[in-house]
């Protein structure tokens, strides 16, 4: 390989070996859901009061957010607010809820500013 060709691909190979660096970074500076109750996919024999959710950092309670929506559509919700845990909000469960799937939809940002958005399903099964 010609020498001008060997110093490009070495040049190259260190912008995008700084370019994988910088995005994986930067993953870890946004905010991102860490856990959840009721969890992903879990099937309760009784219907939750409460939605929660934590994070990995703590989110802004500004643009913090749950929804749900079940088996008949939209389920009332309260207002998200803040739990003993900084990294975490809660939403009450302000409708009766019945056997069936839920999905539980939520929206917070980070220190940056930056807002996320996420979904996930549960299913109450009381018989």
């Amino acid at each position: 390989m010609h020498p001008k060709g060997l110093a490009r691909s070495l040049h190259l190979a260190v912008a995008l070996s700084a370019l994988i660096l910088a995005s994986t970074a930067a993953s870890r500076f946004h905010l991102s859901l860490t856990k959840s109750f009721p969890t992903a996919d879990q099937v309760l024999t009784e219907a939750p009061d409460t939605i929660r959710l934590w994070f990995n950092q703590e989110p802004e309670m500004a643009l913090a957010a749950i929804g749900l929506e079940g088996p008949d559509g939209k389920v009332e919700m309260g207002k998200a607010e803040t739990t003993d845990d900084p990294k975490s909000f809660k939403a009450k469960v302000l409708s009766q809820i019945t056997d069936g799937s839920y999905r539980v939809t939520w929206r917070a940002a980070g220190s940056d500013g930056h807002a996320i958005r996420g979904r996930y399903d549960f299913e109450v099964r009381s018989r």
